[in-house]
């Protein structure tokens, strides 16, 4: 695998990546032990790499990714980038491209994990979704019970609120449906009323400071190699640039609505 731009090694190779070189023009760059690509074209042409992993938020190098991607390379994105749908459009209409995995990292959290297992013992589907203590940024007007200020607010489909607030120093979710709650969060998860749920282990060994999740997207990346396909029989399984999409979408949406102080559709 080769990488570009501020894109750390550490997960790659925790997941079986071997690094193979840099894309980059940067001479200060820590070249990390591998070989140096100053241009793409010197990736494309590299007979012996299998992927790359890509700072989607660097303009110049999210600009590459339609080429990347109708080269046969696998990709991976280490983060929730790039967020202009248009550059995501772009680089999911290349025919017959390679997988990619983008790092949604947190559906691979124990307490995410825990979540999509309840849910289906719900009898039916959330009426209300409610997250206190959501990162602020990009990467991440009312009230949520207990006085937390609403950052946004969506109305989806099947007619379920959901309201997002930055208060709160850990991220807590709490889903409510016609006769149960259920609130989880790092620190754990339990149906109100009732008892605990226990926490499953992390999905994998990660090195310090990365997220286990990360890791595993990388692996299941690693055995898309050959020719295969990245495995989404069983959840959680790797994000694809089509759930970035989304995400850019909703962001989009949400500036819009938030200069025009209108309803916006995603659309």
């Amino acid at each position: 695998m080769a990488v570009a731009g501020a894109v750390d090694p550490a997960p790659l190779r925790a997941a079986g990546w071997q690094l193979r070189g840099v894309l980059s023009t940067d001479p200060y760059v820590d070249r990390l032990g591998a070989a140096t690509y100053v241009e793409a074209r010197e990736v494309l042409d590299d007979p012996l790499l299998d992927a790359v992993a890509v700072d989607g938020g660097d303009p110049d190098l999210a600009a590459l990714l339609p080429e990347l991607r109708g080269s046969g390379l696998l990709l991976l994105l280490p983060t929730a980038a790039p967020l202009d749908p248009d550059a995501v459009r772009a680089a999911r209409a290349v025919a017959e491209p390679a997988d990619a995995v983008v790092g949604l990292v947190a559906r691979w959290e124990p307490w995410a994990r825990v979540v999509a297992a309840a849910v289906p013992l719900a009898g039916g589907p959330p009426l209300q979704v409610t997250v206190r203590g959501w990162p602020r940024g990009r990467q991440a007007a009312a009230e949520l019970p207990g006085g937390a200020a609403v950052a946004w607010a969506l109305l989806t489909a099947s007619g379920a609120t959901v309201l997002v607030s930055h208060d709160g120093s850990l991220p807590v979710v709490g889903l409510s449906f016609a006769t149960a709650r259920l609130t989880a969060g790092p620190s754990g998860a339990s149906w109100e009323g009732g008892a605990d749920l226990p926490l499953p282990s992390p999905v994998c060994w990660a090195p310090d400071g990365v997220a286990p999740g990360l890791v595993a997207a990388a692996a299941a990346l690693a055995g898309a190699t050959g020719g295969r396909d990245v495995l989404a029989q069983d959840w959680p399984w790797p994000a694809d640039l089509g759930d970035l999409l989304v995400i850019a979408r909703v962001l989009e949406a949400l500036r819009v609505s938030a200069r025009t102080e209108q309803l916006v559709p995603v659309a």
